[in-house]
């Protein structure tokens, strides 16, 4: 099809072509956003813990040195220690899988965004080409109009 090539012309059914494939594709991100979601769910607790263990390190350190005020933050802190220890998975392969499951998480939602806006193109496109033919259709009755008058003319 022609819909993205300089100069070259796209028939409705190449729009229409363009569309469904970027409907399916859509579809298809969509449900792997989803197992994905479901996925990071699962764990959501393992990795809020990584996060809590690596933002109240320092409140920990306080709070063994004596300093007042630390007791609710070594609290958090100490349970999400013992929450990653009683998962049995090593804290630097949680940290991975995290890792891995944010970034794909990030590529799909690009590619999502960037069907969707396939998608409102090809709308865009069919709608001004409605316009574009009331167009068309005006201009040539108007040229056969200007036509027959010139005719009556001579």
């Amino acid at each position: 099809h022609g819909l993205y090539d300089y100069g070259n012309v796209s028939t409705a059914e190449d729009l229409q072509a363009v569309r469904a494939r970027a409907e399916e594709t859509l579809a298809s991100l969509m449900k792997q956003r989803t197992i994905l979601n479901v996925r990071k769910k699962k764990r959501q607790a393992l990795y809020d813990a990584l996060a809590d263990v690596e933002a109240l390190a320092p409140a920990k350190v306080c709070y063994e040195k004596g300093l007042s005020g630390m007791e609710e933050e070594f609290a958090r802190y100490m349970q999400a220690v013992r929450l990653l220890e009683r998962c049995g998975i090593p804290s630097e392969h949680l940290t991975q899988e995290k890792t891995k499951v944010y970034n794909q998480l990030a590529e799909l939602n690009r590619q999502i965004r960037a069907e969707r806006k396939k998608l409102a193109l090809c709308q865009e496109i069919q709608t001004a080409s409605k316009q574009m033919e009331e167009d068309i259709r005006k201009t040539e009755t108007r040229g056969k109009e200007v036509e027959h008058d010139e005719h009556r003319r001579r």
